[in-house]
């Protein structure tokens, strides 16, 4: 056979192939659109596997300790265990608790991986739409989804509980449903059914309140008859009004009932509880420094990541969208100015709402985070939707087949990018058990004050139930009516004890990790009959690269073969000195910390504690404290 024969067979085969993968996989059929959500669900849950058990400092300050306090109705019990975040809404993390509680972690880890995957869906219907009439939107639409499930932001929280991709689907499916019909026309249950998803993606994660902003001025700018209009954004409002408060109502009532503050610390600035200062508003961090940071920021924190966050998550998207937008605008302008026709080729062939309406609840959704939060990872559903828009913008600006080609080299660029930079919030190795918390055969105390700024309070629920948890010198906004709260419930429930973090060993938690993995390699050396005869194999494995380091093959007493850890990776283990200093330190400072309370730290009875999420240890110290009648020190 030829070498052009060869070549034309095997492009009829890659072409019957992709023909078959259509079939299967695109949106031509609702077999097609079930199979290829199904399909990236499931991959989302195996990537959440191999990622490893979430340990986010979110999780181990308030996702896990929330979600308990509610079941089991703790609010006048403890004082802000979870330091400032202890009072947000916490019904997003019951499923999670109640997962971990009852099943092994990795089912946890892969639910939400499912659920987070479930973005697919909305996100590709909204790209079908907006690519209208374009003969292969059936393919491109999965496409663009894809790209957009490949963003900085959701691959950082793919499989963990900081709710950003949990509600990212709730967003993005109002989106969907908020889109016209392809008669121009708003069908009424859609739109009560997208204000429906709305409030619940509101109630579970207040920070969604800027795509709500957002998808409502979506809906009135669209190019429709201005009563449509305002009668589409009255019924979204009022679906959207009417779930947020079904979902949140109860427990924003309950927390302005205890403390005078529904949204208790934050925004005190307008509420005035007495427990938290009276100046306090939202977490500005972030934000941009004036109007020129602002009017440069999608090149400035793609430039540095971190002025968007504490972790780093390398992405080109927006500055790529941000140049094409300049670019599109001068376009416009130009078109504008000389006369001409500024209906872009793209958006001919369909309904002029659908792409202005995903136009404008992207760029009103970023200016809005621009000015409430600018944190990075609130952006989860605008870089889903980035390809799009991306597209959108350079098919409009190029029309012609090559700007079909730069168009997709973008949105490929920007997916390779951020997936070559994947960073994420922290992981441990799976184990059964996501938390185990070792918890001391002593007496229940009254109260356990959780001392500092680092998460404690997911080790709450496995420690005494009977006992008060109260935050102290943490990132709580303290008011002198706090510290007074403090001192009475430790003079009121009696004996009390601080918990403070202790300086994990990690030379013994590197060598005991190591340990493990040995032992699964003589499992499967086993298993492979590699432990046989003169033991060649394993040594030639044990020599390869840096493993001749850390292992040797050895003939054990059952005459069978083993790896053991060699002499220098054992070496240098015996102990921790400078983590005892360390710990020395810490309570040092803690007990000058609890004299601002007037209480005193007996820092010389104070017992160590293990406790651990995965496989990675998180040691706590446990102290007595006593209650003094010497008013609190000056802070």
């Amino acid at each position: 056979m030829s070498a052009a024969s060869r070549g034309s067979r095997l492009q009829r085969t890659a072409a019957r192939t992709g023909r078959a993968l259509e079939r299967r996989f695109g949106f031509r059929s609702r077999r097609g659109v079930l199979a290829a959500t199904l399909g990236v669900a499931a991959l989302c849950a195996l990537l959440s596997l191999l990622r490893g058990q979430d340990a986010n400092w979110d999780l181990r300050n308030y996702h896990l300790h929330n979600a308990w306090s509610l079941l089991q109705g703790r609010i006048g019990l403890d004082l802000a265990p979870a330091q400032l975040q202890s009072y947000f809404v916490p019904l997003l993390d019951v499923p999670y608790y109640l997962l971990v509680q009852h099943f092994p972690a990795p089912v946890a880890g892969a639910a939400l991986g499912l659920l987070h995957g479930l973005a697919f869906l909305p996100l590709a219907w909204i790209a079908w739409r907006v690519l209208g009439g374009d003969p292969r939107r059936d393919r491109r639409a999965p496409l663009l989804a894809l790209a957009g499930l490949a963003s900085a932001a959701f691959l950082s929280e793919l499989g963990n509980t900081m709710g950003d991709n949990s509600t990212a689907p709730l967003v993005l499916g109002a989106l969907a449903l908020a889109l016209p019909g392809g008669d121009g026309r708003w069908r009424g249950m859609r739109l009560f059914a997208a204000g429906g998803l709305l409030g619940l993606a509101v109630g579970l994660k207040l920070t969604n309140a800027g795509y709500a902003v957002a998808l409502g001025l979506a809906v009135l700018a669209a190019p429709l008859p201005a009563r449509e209009r305002l009668r589409a954004a009255t019924q979204l409002t009022l679906a959207t009004a009417a779930v947020f408060a079904l979902v949140a109502g109860p427990w924003l009532y309950r927390v302005w009932s205890e403390f005078g503050n529904p949204l208790f610390p934050q925004y005190n600035a307008w509420f005035q509880a007495p427990l938290a200062a009276s100046d306090v508003t939202g977490d500005i961090r972030w934000r941009p420094r004036g109007w020129g940071q602002a009017l440069l920021w999608p090149l400035l924190f793609t430039a540095d990541p971190y002025l968007a966050g504490e972790v780093a998550l390398p992405q080109v998207a927006w500055a790529v969208l941000y140049l094409a937008a300049l670019a599109a605008a001068a376009a416009w302008l130009r078109r504008r100015l000389s006369g001409v026709a500024t209906t872009a080729p793209v958006a001919s062939a369909v309904p002029a709402a659908v792409p202005r309406m995903v136009g404008v609840f992207f760029l009103a959704g970023f200016v809005l985070w621009l000015g409430m939060f600018g944190i990075h990872r609130y952006l989860v559903v605008l870089e889903l939707l980035a390809p799009v828009v991306l597209w959108m913008l350079l098919r409009g600006l190029l029309p012609s087949r090559s700007g079909e080609r730069l168009a997709w080299l973008a949105v490929a660029g920007c997916a390779l990018v951020a997936v070559a930079g994947w960073n994420g919030w922290g992981h441990a190795r799976w184990t059964r058990q996501a938390f185990a918390v070792e918890r001391p055969a002593l007496p229940a105390p009254g109260t356990v004050l959780l001392v500092g700024d680092e998460p404690h309070s997911w080790r709450v629920p496995f420690l005494w139930p009977e006992s008060s948890y109260v935050g102290v010198a943490s990132n709580f906004p303290e008011s002198p009516a706090y510290v007074q709260r403090v001192r009475t419930m430790v003079a009121a429930r009696g004996p009390a004890l601080a918990l403070l973090k202790a300086t994990a060993d990690e030379a013994g938690f590197r060598e005991r990790r190591r340990n493990a993995k040995i032992e699964r390699e003589n499992r499967w050396a086993s298993r492979l009959r590699l432990d046989r005869g003169d033991c060649g194999a394993m040594r030639w494995l044990a020599s390869r690269g840096k493993r001749r380091e850390l292992l040797q093959a050895d003939r054990s007493p059952s005459g069978r073969c083993r790896f053991v850890a060699a002499a220098t990776a054992t070496a240098g283990h015996g102990g921790d000195a400078p983590a005892a200093g360390r710990d020395r330190e810490q309570l040092v400072a803690a007990a000058a910390l609890a004299r601002r309370y007037g209480l005193r730290m007996a820092v010389e009875d104070c017992s160590s504690h293990a406790s651990r999420v995965g496989d990675a240890a998180f040691p706590y110290l446990l102290c007595p404290v006593e209650w003094t009648a010497r008013a609190p020190g000056a802070r």
